[in-house]
């Protein structure tokens, strides 16, 4: 009930998740699903707590990463099994986050809606924070990345940002 965050597939299991009014993260696999479900063993995995609301989960190598509800609490687990290891993690700097986390170059990044951008490296321990970056907008849409640029929609503008050949 009240799945708001977009489902995610790599092309055998569907990912989805809600934390509303009922906490519910399932893998399902699509070979054979049709119909009611419920009751077969189309479920690769299920888990009923420290589920995703808004932001929709992240598919990146063999991980599925997503908020707890859209709190600054990242979960991490692996993809094919749910196990969790080494998470949640509690992110620095980040408050309610309403954008889906996007992935690029071995790095991840999440927008809150105060305007803080977290970018974390992508592993399998403990994630390595890189950098804390703000913009003076609020966010609410996701990150749209293109080529070396990432857009950002903010309430106030929008933001093309891509690293200066200075650099």
């Amino acid at each position: 009930a009240n799945v708001v965050a977009s489902p995610v597939s790599d092309g055998s299991l569907v990912y989805a998740g809600s934390s509303y009014e009922k906490q519910a993260m399932l893998a399902i696999r699509i070979d054979g699903a049709m119909g009611d479900i419920s009751g077969t063993d189309q479920f690769a995995w299920k888990r009923a707590r420290r589920t995703p609301y808004v932001p929709s989960p992240l598919l990146h190598g063999e991980h599925l990463y997503f908020h707890s509800h859209y709190q600054n609490v990242l979960c991490r687990v692996h993809a094919r099994t749910g196990e969790e290891k080494n998470s949640p993690f509690r992110l620095p700097g980040i408050g309610d986050v309403y954008a889906s986390p996007v992935a690029a170059a071995g790095r991840i990044y999440i927008t809150d809606l105060e305007g803080n951008t977290l970018v974390l490296g992508a592993g399998d321990g403990s994630p390595e924070f890189l950098a804390l970056n703000r913009l003076n907008d609020s966010f609410s849409a996701s990150a749209a990345l293109s080529g070396e640029e990432i857009l950002l929609r903010g309430e106030q503008h929008l933001y093309c940002i891509v690293e200066s050949p200075d650099s």
